[in-house]
């Protein structure tokens, strides 16, 4: 029974900091001087694991561990699920993939805010997507040489810096048109639609 136990512990503890990988590295330093009895019972029950050597951490890492906790108690438990999966999917894991998450999340972290926001939106957008389609744009995107795919990733930056544009020249009535066209359009529509807009900025550029 206490293998049990402590087992769990360390599922919910590598969960949640896994979890920790997700969040934003700014802001973490806050609260940085928090004691483990300044701590609330639901956070020391999460951070049972460093219980013992708690207030000999460094501060920084404290108030980044805490920051996971609080994250980790207002997760669902679907969510706390998957936390512990990905925690089974790192632990068979090579070193050397290791190491190619933590230098992702690394590039990640330095992005601007607003850029790592439309990446969880994309890849929220790529895991509504079916088994089928998921294998097949990861097979043509691992397909594409490394100038290519910078290329589609600098293109794709142009197409919605483009967008924002002519968004912010329409009047309130047009932005309002627009948002409840696209809003009600179907994946298919959505398609055609940025198609459309792609072959006219390549006909102004070919001018």
């Amino acid at each position: 029974m206490k293998m049990k136990n402590k087992n769990k512990l360390l599922a919910i503890a590598g969960g949640f900091l896994l979890l920790l990988m997700s969040l934003p590295v700014t802001g973490w330093a806050q609260d940085a001087g928090t004691s483990w009895d300044q701590l609330s019972p639901s956070e020391q029950k999460v951070l049972k694991p460093f219980a013992g050597k708690w207030d000999q951490l460094p501060a920084d890492r404290r108030a980044r561990l805490q920051r996971g906790a609080k994250r980790w108690g207002q997760l669902t438990p679907q969510q706390r699920s998957n936390m512990k999966q990905r925690l089974k999917t790192w632990k068979k894991m090579t070193p050397e993939q290791r190491q190619k998450i933590r230098k992702k999340f690394n590039r990640f972290s330095k992005l601007p805010p607003q850029q790592r926001k439309q990446l969880r939106r994309a890849r929220e957008r790529f895991k509504n997507l079916s088994p089928e389609k998921r294998q097949q744009l990861r097979k043509r995107w691992q397909s594409l040489p490394p100038e290519k795919r910078k290329q589609f990733l600098k293109n794709k930056q142009q197409r919605r810096q483009s967008m924002k544009r002519k968004f912010r020249n329409m009047s309130p009535d047009q932005r309002r048109k627009f948002r409840d066209k696209m809003r009600n359009a179907t994946p298919q529509q959505r398609k055609q639609f940025k198609k459309r807009m792609h072959k006219r900025r390549m006909q102004r550029r070919n001018r």
